[in-house]
């Protein structure tokens, strides 16, 4: 029996997929490490940039552009391939939150490769990515609808090859929800996936992973709609250009709480759609949703005004960070364990005290 191609999973950032990716890596065959990126890097291989030969240099050697994705995915595949197994698994995968941009060319490089997409609600993603990166929030609803369209798109193209989950079902119906990820996989069911936490930590896996999410977590709930209750009313005002993407992902911008079904009501499933469960969708899609529109990417090539508006409310959450008591106790008891003088021992003593 042949072993089932590699699992890309995609989303926007602050979206979940860290989590989806610790859930799937608990699975017994299924190996899904920290992010890589790895598209920018293959990309970088077929075209070197600024010279006039750079697009296609390969052919100059009589290489054609099939071959060369054959030598490609023999390499990279290889990586993710060792990795697996040196977790004694027979499955790899990977996730990077900008994939989604490369999702239609990972497809071709990687013809058995499957995709898991996860959408979150556009005023969560905005506000994590706030709080998290100190992003405006009307960027990041930008952000959110581009990168969304993109996973539309490419899934759209993929068909069969792609099923896409939405957070907010994943925290408060986990188990029909992985089901049927499971199920679109082709991998037997295993109670470790909703135990996720306790699988990462018995392995040994570093307690905070990409996006400061905590690998000890089990999943929660009340994070489907916590992002509400420190929304303002210019928050939701932004989400008004978020609408028409919203609603054809099953959510109403103004209230989390709604969540349409996504598939045909033919489907068998009830909380995953596939590439043709969007396609379908489209083709009776009265809402302004353009699908080439231009991306937007949260990237750092903002003016050098904003760049250090972004820096300085960054240095401000740091100091307060800095500025709370545990945080100096920790910093005088560093400073004594590499050696300071007895009057670091008494400084650190009297604020454990005090």
């Amino acid at each position: 029996m042949s072993t089932p191609g590699p699992i890309f999973v995609v989303g926007s950032m602050r979206s979940g997929s860290t989590m989806l990716r610790l859930i799937l890596d608990s699975h017994p065959r299924i190996a899904i490490g920290a992010e890589t990126g790895f598209m920018a890097a293959l990309r970088g291989n077929k075209e070197i940039p600024n010279w006039k030969f750079g697009k296609g240099w390969y052919e100059r050697l009589n290489w054609s552009e099939r071959e060369f994705d054959d030598l490609l995915r023999e390499f990279y595949g290889g990586l993710f391939r060792r990795y697996a197994a040196d977790q004694g698994k027979p499955r790899w995968g990977e996730k990077t939150p900008f994939h989604t941009e490369h999702m239609v060319e990972m497809a071709r490089i990687f013809p058995d490769a499957v995709f898991v997409g996860i959408a979150r609600h556009p005023g969560a993603v905005a506000s994590s990515l706030r709080k998290q990166f100190h992003y405006p929030f009307a960027d990041a609803v930008s952000y959110w609808i581009s990168t969304n369209l993109d996973l539309i798109r490419a899934g759209t193209v993929l068909g069969q090859r792609f099923v896409l989950c939405r957070y907010e079902d994943l925290v408060l119906d986990s188990e029909p929800v992985l089901r049927e990820v499971m199920t679109f996989l082709d991998e037997p069911w295993s109670d470790m996936l909703l135990h996720h936490h306790e699988v990462q930590r018995e392995k040994g896996a570093p307690r905070s992973a990409e996006g400061s999410t905590i690998t000890r977590d089990a999943i929660d709930a009340r994070r489907a709609d916590s992002w509400t209750r420190a929304a303002t009313l210019e928050d939701h005002n932004a989400l008004e250009s978020a609408i028409d993407v919203s609603r054809f992902l099953g959510y109403d911008p103004a209230d989390p709480r709604v969540r349409e079904p996504l598939t045909r009501p033919e489907a068998s499933r009830l909380w995953t759609a596939t590439g043709e469960d969007l396609a379908a969708r489209l083709l009776g899609w009265d809402g302004d949703m353009d699908l080439q529109a231009a991306p937007h990417r949260l990237v750092i090539d903002a003016s050098p005004e904003e760049l250090a508006e972004r820096l300085a409310r960054a240095e401000s959450a740091l100091r307060r960070t800095r500025s709370r008591r545990s945080v100096r106790v920790s910093d005088a008891f560093r400073k004594v364990q590499h050696g300071r003088s007895i009057d670091d021992v008494r400084a650190a003593w009297a604020m454990l005290r005090g």
